[in-house]
Formats: C-alpha cells, sequence, structure tokens
C-alpha cells in the first residue's frame, strides 16, 4: 500500500492528517520556518522568506517582463502570431501548476474547479474580456511600434492609474493625485514633441541596422497620433475594463484564472495575426499557426517561454503575496526603461531620444504619485473603519455604566 507520507511522521497513524511534500513544505525547509509543519498559512509561510529573497525575485520579475519584448521581436515570424505562440505555450507549462492548486486547495478552491463553476456565463464573460485587455496590451504595442519607439508603446499603454484617477470621484482620490495628474500630462506633452522634431538626418548608421526601421519613414502626423496617441487612449479603455482583473481574483485561484485567460488571449492574438497578417492553420514557418512545430523552431521557444514567460508567471504570483500592492506597482513603472535597453543591445530598435527620455522622466515619478495616493488613501478609509469599530465598541460600555449605577442606587434605598 502506498502511503503518502513526510517528514516528521516515523509511522503511519491513520488518526493523523497525512500531508504530501509540497512547495510550501519545502521552502519552509530551505529558508528554515519555525511554522509548525501542520498549520496551511500561507501568509506566515511567506513572512518567513528573507527580504532579499524576496527583492531579487521582484529585480528578476521587472527583467523578465523587460526582457520579453526584446526576446519576442527576434523571432522570425509574423509579429502577432508571435505573441500567440507564447500564450499556447504557457497555457501548456501552467498544467502542473493547476494540478498543485488543485491537490493542494481547500474546499472552495476545489469548488472553483467545477466545471459548473467555470462554465458559469458571468464567469466565462470576465476572463474573455480579461484576455482581451492583455490582446489589447500587446496588439497596441506592436501595431504603435511601426510608428513610435518600442519603450514609448509601453509606457504610455500603461498609464492605466492616470485614467483610473481621472475617472474616480473627487472623494475616492487623495488630494496629491492631482500632482500626478499633471506630471503626466507633461510628460505626454513631451513624448509627442520628441516625434515632432523626430529627423531622420540625426540618427546614427547603424540605426538602419536595427530589426524595426518602419518609424523612420512615417510622417510626423502618423508619429504623434498614431504612434503616440493611440497608446495613451487605448490605456483609457483599459482602465474601464481593469475592474474585471480584480474580480476574478475573487472567482478563481490564480493559476486556473491565468491558464484560462492564457488559452483565450492565444486565441485572440490568432483572430488578430489572422485577420491583420494573414496567417493561416498550416505548417508555413512564417505564416502558418502551426510553423511552430517545423525546422526545430519549436525547441528554441519551448526553451526561452521556459525561462521567460514562465518565470515571469511564478514570480509575479510571489510577488503579489511578498510585498504590499505598492511595491510591485512602482517597480513596474520602470520596465519600459528596462525594454528600451534591451531592445537596443538585442539590436531590436534604438533607444529613444533626450526628449523622449524627459518625457519618461516626467511619466514615472507622476504615475508613483498617483499609486501612493491611492495607497495613502486607503490607509485612511482603514483608518476610519477601524475607529468607527472602536466607537461602537464603546457605546454599550457607556450605556451600561449609568444602568449600573441606578441599579446599585435602587438597592441602597
Amino acid at each position: 500500500m502506498y502511503l503518502e507520507q513526510t517528514f516528521g511522521f516515523e509511522q503511519y497513524d491513520k488518526s493523523k492528517k497525512v500531508k504530501r511534500l509540497t512547495l510550501n513544505y519545502n521552502m519552509l525547509r530551505v529558508f528554515g520556518s519555525k511554522i509548525d509543519v501542520q498549520t496551511d498559512s500561507a501568509d506566515k509561510l511567506f513572512e518567513e522568506i528573507p527580504k532579499l529573497v524576496a527583492y531579487c525575485i521582484l529585480f528578476y520579475s521587472a527583467f523578465n517582463n523587460g526582457m520579453m519584448p526584446a526576446w519576442i521581436m527576434n523571432i522570425k515570424a509574423e509579429k502577432y502570431l508571435r505573441v500567440s505562440w507564447r500564450f499556447a505555450l504557457q497555457a501548456l507549462f501552467l498544467f502542473p501548476f493547476i494540478m498543485y492548486e488543485y491537490r493542494s486547495g481547500n474546499e472552495k478552491v476545489k469548488s472553483q474547479y467545477s466545471l459548473s463553476h467555470i462554465t458559469n456565463w458571468n464567469h466565462m464573460r470576465k476572463l474573455y474580456i480579461a484576455s482581451c485587455s492583455t490582446a489589447i496590451i500587446f496588439g497596441t504595442v506592436l501595431f504603435c511600434a511601426d510608428y513610435t519607439d518600442i519603450a514609448t508603446a509601453f509606457i504610455l499603454i500603461a498609464q492605466t492609474n492616470f485614467w483610473l484617477s481621472i475617472f474616480r470621484s473627487k472623494k475616492d482620490n487623495h488630494d496629491i493625485e492631482i500632482g500626478g495628474k499633471i506630471i503626466c500630462l507633461v510628460g505626454f506633452l513631451l513624448i509627442c514633441t520628441n516625434s515632432y522634431h523626430f529627423d531622420i538626418t540625426h540618427l546614427r548608421p547603424e540605426a538602419f541596422t536595427y530589426i524595426v526601421t518602419k518609424l523612420y519613414h512615417k510622417s510626423t502626423l502618423e508619429r504623434i497620433f498614431v504612434g503616440d496617441c493611440v497608446p495613451f487612449f487605448t490605456s483609457a479603455i483599459l482602465a474601464k475594463i481593469s475592474k474585471v482583473n480584480i474580480d476574478l481574483r475573487q472567482i478563481f485561484p490564480p493559476y486556473l484564472n491565468s491558464f484560462i485567460v492564457s488559452i483565450f488571449v492565444s486565441f485572440n492574438m490568432l483572430m488578430v495575426s489572422y485577420f491583420v497578417g494573414g496567417t493561416e492553420l498550416d505548417f508555413n514557418t512564417r505564416y502558418g499557426w502551426f510553423g511552430l512545430f517545423e525546422n526545430g523552431k519549436f525547441i528554441g521557444f519551448f526553451y526561452m517561454s521556459t525561462m521567460l514567460s514562465l518565470g515571469v508567471f511564478i514570480s509575479s504570483i510571489l510577488v503579489s503575496k511578498l510585498f504590499e500592492p505598492i511595491i510591485p506597482a512602482s517597480t513596474a513603472l520602470f520596465e519600459p526603461i528596462i525594454i528600451g535597453l534591451l531592445c537596443q543591445v538585442a539590436n531590436v530598435q534604438y533607444f529613444p531620444s533626450s526628449i523622449a527620455v524627459y518625457g519618461y522622466v516626467f511619466l514615472i515619478p507622476g504615475q508613483f504619485i498617483i499609486i501612493l495616493g491611492q495607497s495613502l488613501h486607503q490607509k485612511q478609509l482603514q483608518a476610519e473603519a477601524q475607529k468607527q469599530l472602536e466607537l461602537q465598541a464603546i457605546k454599550p460600555s457607556i450605556v451600561v455604566q449609568p444602568i449600573q449605577a441606578i441599579q446599585s442606587g435602587q438597592k441602597q434605598n
């Protein structure tokens, strides 16, 4: 008989709860936790991880996110098709993690894996909307990369906090957020100014050897309205549908959520590639979806997807557990800078000129001020709620004391 025993159980005892050697338990052994093996507290687990290790994971997550565009732009295939491949393989890689999540989860997690829960119309609708937001990001960046710098497209489409602050009512915003919005607008105008003053004659000779060179031949209006305005205002659409991503955290566990969303994103990008890039369902190595499995391309793509796509996913899950939301959100602001530097190193595109960099210098602090304002606002709300609870706890005691005094006076009489 196979016994699922763990360290600490010398003999099999049916009265004890038998546990498998899961990832959590092994992490506890590595980091020397004093947590009882019989407990399942993930919060206590992640509190035991050293700060140095936690910040290394945070840096790894930001670096991998920044490396992704430079890698994917070097693949010789239709640009939208490459993203479809990436998310198809990411869904494939998530199989072991969803198995782990299901087996180690509590009854609530297991119920969320039921077919009736997954195929619920409202749940499927939210999953597809969430996949559309990811597909919109990649589709917009790849489209606008022919009209502006890749780093610029990423930093402009990431202005969701700016639009969320605009869409919220004044009482839901902190006072400092108005300053952040003004700074962001200045940064956007500086980037538009950079596109206006762009001159192909000022480029260095090696700039023409890069992979992405179509923007050199675009008109000024195309660079401003398509290259800069399209990603900036697309981020407003992403801000509108961002609530769906928050709702999904309560509906599905993280690995199952990402698995289904990855499948939908792969399908969405396949449709974009089919109608825009001329992709077919054949084995053509450049325009065929099944071309991924031809001429050894699968091995290279599989390896890089394992190192980058899955690495980003795992680190993002850990980062969300290790830090308060403001820390990973602030770190993500620097990802476009990493993207721009790595794109130049990988011979994809030159790093933007000085005026655009000045725009980044305004956009990043502006976004940070908005994020900080929301963090302070949430803490104020929590403090007010705590104060209300304390007042409600005090009121009954104030009422009880006079009643006791009256009763004691009656007894004396």
